[in-house]
């Protein structure tokens, strides 16, 4: 299946990017029926556009469609969720480790450096929606770091998903996340690859468990 755009590209990006926020947000829970109608309603265009965006959303994971109930928004199974670290704990320690291998040869990527202040910021504050977008941003910054423009592609749906994610299981110490974050900063910036690499998995595979405890919890309360 691919993404689509039609003739409406623009309409149906912001489209797409408004019902995704509103899955991430919770405002459209797991479950939740989309209805054509009134999400053109809500958002101001035609139908197309959004049929054009819930298809792309589908194909990105956030949506699911059957016959008898159009589309709903996909609920994040277990094994949903180990997928999802199996994917990041192979691409995003890569993406660390060639971030350094570019800060070391030159290519300092300005966006990092502000993706980690607004870390440390949203830390201060103590706002989950400011910690949500700010974690978000980080890893995002780290792969665009890498200058790898194929990862990037692939990644974008996946950090997508792992901030839905974060957004269902907030209950890790924003604290810890922020010396994560940091400790991985700290590798890239001095270029060091290989540490890069070892505390960007270790960050991963330490959100693994309690995520999976959390969706498993989710999951038999329903």
């Amino acid at each position: 299946m691919t993404r689509t755009s039609g003739g409406s590209a623009p309409l149906t990006e912001a489209a797409e990017v408004a019902i995704r926020e509103g899955i991430i947000s919770g405002r459209y829970a797991p479950g939740a029926r989309l209805r054509e109608r009134e999400l053109s309603e809500e958002l101001g265009v035609s139908r197309l556009p959004v049929r054009e965006a819930l298809r792309n959303l589908r194909h990105d994971g956030f949506i699911m469609t059957s016959a008898h109930r159009g589309a709903t928004v996909r609920t994040m199974s277990p094994s949903g969720v180990d997928e999802l670290f199996d994917l990041r704990i192979r691409l995003e320690p890569f993406a660390a480790e060639r971030a350094a291998r570019q800060h070391s040869e030159g290519h300092v990527h300005a966006g990092l450096a502000a993706a980690m202040e607004a870390t440390a910021e949203a830390t201060e504050t103590g706002s989950l929606d400011h910690i949500m977008t700010a974690n978000a941003d980080f890893h995002a910054q780290v792969v665009e770091a890498a200058g790898h423009e194929l990862l990037s592609e692939l990644m974008a749906p996946i950090l997508s998903r792992s901030r839905w994610l974060f957004a269902l299981t907030a209950f890790r110490d924003p604290h810890l996340e922020f010396q994560a974050h940091h400790e991985i900063y700290a590798a890239v910036s001095t270029g060091n690859a290989r540490l890069a690499r070892l505390t960007m998995a270790a960050h991963i595979e330490a959100g693994r468990g309690p995520s999976l405890l959390a969706v498993g919890n989710d999951t038999a309360e329903e």
